[in-house]
């Protein structure tokens, strides 16, 4: 019998929080599917926000070989048409031909029937974790960051008679927040109350999104997203204190999504489903917590925003030796092909891997508006960074500057390894496919 597959992507989940790979997060469900599993220590994110990132897993292409992907005029949401026009064979596609059922579940509106990512499954449900989705909602985001945003920006409009309809609408968000526990809780245990309920026919490939580890990390969404952007705009830095805060909530975060885990680990097993089943848990980027100035993901290629975990079952708890090099999300389709067939891991080891980024992919909100020229200058940047050997080179190509050099994920002095700097420089250059790329001089 073919085996099934389960695909766990933990949205913004970083390697390096995780007790299993030596981090604070106390995760013991991880660290007992992990004694069934290969750990993968080198898996790397393609793209560092949500959007290109799940497009490469689902195709096997890095985001310069699909193009669906962040740009000066394409943000967020607005990447959709670019995902339904691009042809390409996709995973979910892929094994429906071969007979599996396949049913996607996904707590992100990133990853959603609403942007084409339902492409190539039988059944794809999305649960609403996000509260802020309503048009109200989505309208007040636009015009500012909290509530004292929103008043000025209706005031300078002279829609004064709209600040009710604004009120009500996130003090309805607030109270919804304390009733669900949100953002504590943003989807895994509606996630596994569905899945108890559902009937898993062998065979069956099931995709999962978790947005347990995504921000916001506070109730007041507001307070928080108004703190970030200060920073992000360059208004004001944030503080020690708060970015400390915030970091033991994504820990805290980490350990529910892990009991979240545990209980549908459990499930598998008590419905002998587990054992002929592959299992891979990863996720599709990381989250910085200023460790380079900077907060959450979506622009740099700094190791806590590539950096991610790869933990695979395969059937029958099959084990394969360490290889040298490196895993990335571009890989994983092409290892359930070889799977399938009855052969090892060796295609998801590569020697060399790269990560992308294309810019911001932020729109800000009118109360910003001032600082969006701050922001082009600042972050809407061609970016490429390659792996290889131990060492990682993230090149700027809009101005061809070296951005990041590092071994082994500890930063080193650019004169001190001109050779390998060149090597590095040299495997960009094959790589690249953007002829409006800069290189170092």
């Amino acid at each position: 019998m073919e085996p099934n597959i389960i695909l766990i992507v933990c949205d913004a989940l970083r390697k390096d929080v995780l007790g299993l790979y030596g981090g604070p997060a106390r995760t013991p469900n991880l660290k007992k599917f992990a004694k069934d599993a290969v750990v993968y220590d080198n898996c790397i994110a393609p793209s560092p926000w949500t959007f290109p990132s799940h497009v490469s897993l689902f195709t096997g292409l890095y985001l310069s070989e699909h193009g669906v992907h962040e740009s000066k005029n394409a943000k967020l949401m607005e990447l959709t048409p670019l995902n339904k026009n691009f042809k390409a064979e996709r995973l979910p596609t892929y094994l429906t031909k071969l007979g599996y059922s396949t049913i996607g579940i996904s707590n992100n509106i990133m990853v959603s029937r609403f942007t084409n990512f339902d492409n190539g499954f039988n059944n794809f449900f999305n649960i609403e974790t996000d509260l802020m989705q309503s048009k109200e909602a989505k309208e007040a985001m636009k015009l500012g960051a909290n509530f004292m945003q929103i008043v000025l920006m209706l005031v300078r409009k002279n829609r004064l008679n709209e600040i009710g309809k604004y009120f009500r609408e996130l003090l309805k968000i607030q109270i919804l927040s304390i009733a669900t526990n949100y953002p504590f809780n943003k989807g895994a245990k509606l996630t596994n109350e569905i899945l108890f309920s559902t009937k898993l026919n062998p065979q069956f490939f099931l995709f999962i999104n978790f947005m347990e580890m995504h921000e916001p990390y506070t109730r007041s969404k507001g307070e928080e997203g108004k703190l970030i952007l200060d920073n992000f705009t360059g208004i004001k830095l944030i503080n020690y204190g708060k970015v400390t805060k915030l970091k033991q909530k994504y820990i805290r975060a980490a350990e529910n999504l892990d009991k979240n885990l545990g209980v549908l680990i459990e499930m598998l097993k008590d419905r002998n489903l587990y054992d002929n089943t592959m299992i891979i848990i990863t996720s599709d980027h990381g989250q910085a917590f200023n460790e380079h100035g900077y907060m959450y993901h979506d622009n740099y290629l700094y190791e806590e925003i590539t950096r991610i975990p790869l933990l695979i079952k395969y059937p029958n708890n099959e084990k394969f030796p360490k290889r040298d090099g490196y895993q990335s999300l571009v890989s994983i389709f092409g290892l359930i092909k070889n799977v399938l067939i009855g052969r090892d891991d060796k295609v998801l080891t590569k020697k060399v891997v790269f990560s992308e980024s294309y810019g911001c992919n932020r729109n800000l909100p009118l109360s910003y508006k001032e600082r969006k020229k701050y922001v082009e200058a600042k972050y809407e940047k061609l970016r490429k960074a390659v792996y290889k050997d131990g060492f990682k080179l993230t090149i700027n190509g809009t101005d061809g500057s070296i951005e990041e050099f590092s071994e082994h994920g500890i930063e080193k002095n650019l004169d001190r390894y001109k050779t390998k700097v060149k090597e590095l420089i040299l495997e960009i250059k094959k790589f690249n496919k953007d002829g409006n790329f800069k290189f170092p001089s």
